[in-house]
């Protein structure tokens, strides 16, 4: 499958919920994430389904990537089946709880390969199993499921953040041996707090994630602008890739910064990531 593209945004709406879609399409959000699982109802799933293809057919232009997460057990299976037409509007795949490689072999061979699959990580069983699950040749990248995996583990009081510190770090270091994208982070549920999600936001960000859920429009913008660089990340980005690459044209493998630090590639890295990642026309002003 061709290489997917890196998302900061994930605007999730659910699926039984066709005004809502459409008004998602233009929230400014890289991707919107048709739920068919937790914020649809038992009674509502097939309608569910048939209002996600119905989406799919119609192409949003160069709007947001359209992504639907499916539901698991044989609902999931009818979800896979009617996403199984390989739709070139369907830019991927989540599947939630995932923690079983059996599950994620029978997705993958009801889903095209053009289509990316993205395991929602929510469980001990899938961090556990984190380096099975990233190496699946169908996997492009991992979403990790915070709540869930916190009412799991049975976390009480303030244990959360060190749990989820633990669960970050694997999380980074298998997307990051096995060669896929940096994961995506968890939802945070008190969507009118936007000071703290720009805080907890950013906070993933630098710890190498590549975006996060949005549960509300409002969210989107903090989001693009917590996981794009500030204008003065990416001039001293662009001037040490300029001054490494002049310096390797001389045969050097090493230079100096404006700090007096040695720079080798390893460390200029991550500057050429921050260049090529994706952003807004305004980025971040910190």
């Amino acid at each position: 499958m061709t290489a997917a593209p890196l998302l900061r945004s994930f605007l999730y709406v659910p699926g039984d919920r066709a005004d809502r879609i459409s008004k998602a399409l233009d929230a400014g959000a890289d991707a919107i994430l048709i739920d068919l699982e937790d914020s649809v109802a038992l009674s509502a799933k097939e309608a569910a389904r048939h209002v996600a293809v119905d989406c799919l057919s119609s192409p949003s232009g160069d709007g947001p990537a359209v992504w639907v997460r499916i539901n698991t057990g044989e609902i999931g299976r009818a979800d896979a089946a009617a996403l199984a037409t390989g739709d070139p509007c369907l830019g991927g795949v989540v599947l939630p709880k995932c923690d079983d490689p059996d599950w994620l072999d029978e997705i993958a061979s009801m889903i095209p390969s053009s289509i990316a699959l993205s395991p929602l990580i929510e469980s001990a069983l899938g961090i556990r199993r984190l380096d099975v699950l990233c190496a699946h040749p169908r996997v492009t990248q991992c979403h990790l499921g915070e709540i869930d995996l916190l009412a799991d583990l049975g976390a009480h009081g303030d244990a959360g953040p060190q749990l989820l510190g633990h669960a970050y770090a694997e999380l980074l270091y298998a997307s990051a041996a096995t060669g896929i994208l940096p994961p995506i982070g968890g939802v945070y549920p008190a969507f009118r707090d936007l000071e703290g999600f720009a805080a907890d936001s950013t906070r993933l960000a630098y710890l190498g994630f590549a975006g996060r859920p949005a549960l509300h429009p409002s969210q989107v913008p903090v989001i693009n602008a917590a996981f794009s660089p500030s204008a003065d990340e990416l001039a001293t980005a662009a001037a040490l890739v300029a001054s490494y690459d002049e310096a390797l044209a001389r045969g050097q493998g090493v230079v100096t910064d404006n700090k007096g630090r040695m720079v080798d590639e390893a460390v200029v890295r991550r500057s050429r990531q921050l260049l090529a990642g994706p952003r807004d026309k305004e980025t971040r002003t910190k």
